[in-house]
């Protein structure tokens, strides 16, 4: 693992935060290409970008102290993000307030804007797994596979689940951007995005050591089933309504 990618004296450059760094730029450059066929002033992507990354890391570290409130040292720890972790989860809900709070201020369809911002988030997504596998964090459990990985302080060889997150999400974004331009009505990406992420994310969990929580599954694996429901719901509420 190199959780440090670069250390320049006393200037440590972290693998984690690295990778995270350059899957939102280039996140920003996806939502403007994918903005040039929607909006008429794609370069305001650029604005609510800064509403995405405000809400994406507020939300993300937010999660993070609820869920992991006994891990922190002291309660200034809980705004040290450079130091424990950050919550997919809740950099995605906080991150999806703020772009509904932007298209309000800007005047502008939130559907539209969450179809072009979902593609772009899982190619920040598979980014940022790999800056967990550097780190040596969300790693999975016990494997005697070829490619499992050994990780520093843990005993036997892991699954690199890190990686399968990884691989996954580069395949899901390219299916998406695939969609995106075959789109019939807005919507239709973000919830064929919520309902990719849900169903991938409850069966990596199984290979991933979290706690179980209630039958026998993870407190990620019943967000996950929440997030399968809700995209097939808002998928149909969507296509309705653009019928009608």
């Amino acid at each position: 693992m190199h959780p440090i990618l670069l250390a320049v004296g006393s200037l440590h450059i972290y693998s984690y935060g690295f990778m995270v760094s350059v899957g939102f730029l280039l996140g920003i450059i996806v939502a403007y290409i994918l903005a040039r066929k929607t909006f008429q002033k794609p370069d305001i992507i650029f604005d609510l970008s800064i509403f995405a990354m405000i809400g994406g890391i507020v939300g993300a570290r937010l999660f993070y102290v609820i869920f992991y409130f006994n891990e922190l040292k002291s309660p200034i720890e809980a705004f040290m993000i450079w130091n424990g972790g950050l919550v997919f989860y809740g950099g995605v809900a906080l991150g999806t307030i703020s772009l509904l709070l932007a298209s309000k201020i800007y005047k502008m369809s939130p559907l539209e804007i969450l179809d072009v911002a979902t593609p772009a988030t899982f190619l920040g997504y598979a980014f940022g797994r790999i800056g967990c596998f550097l780190n040596g964090c969300c790693y999975g459990e016990l494997a005697s596979l070829p490619w499992a990985v050994k990780f520093p302080m843990l005993e036997g060889l892991r699954h690199p689940t890190q990686i399968y997150s990884s691989i996954i999400g580069f395949i899901l974004f390219l299916v998406l951007v695939k969609l995106f331009y075959h789109r019939k009505f807005p919507g239709q990406i973000f919830s064929f995005g919520v309902f990719m992420y849900g169903g991938y994310r409850f069966f990596i969990e199984f290979l991933r050591t979290n706690p179980k929580v209630f039958l026998n599954i993870t407190l990620a694996q019943w967000g996950s089933l929440f997030l399968v429901v809700l995209g097939v719901v808002l998928y149909f509420v969507y296509a309705i309504r653009n019928r009608n």
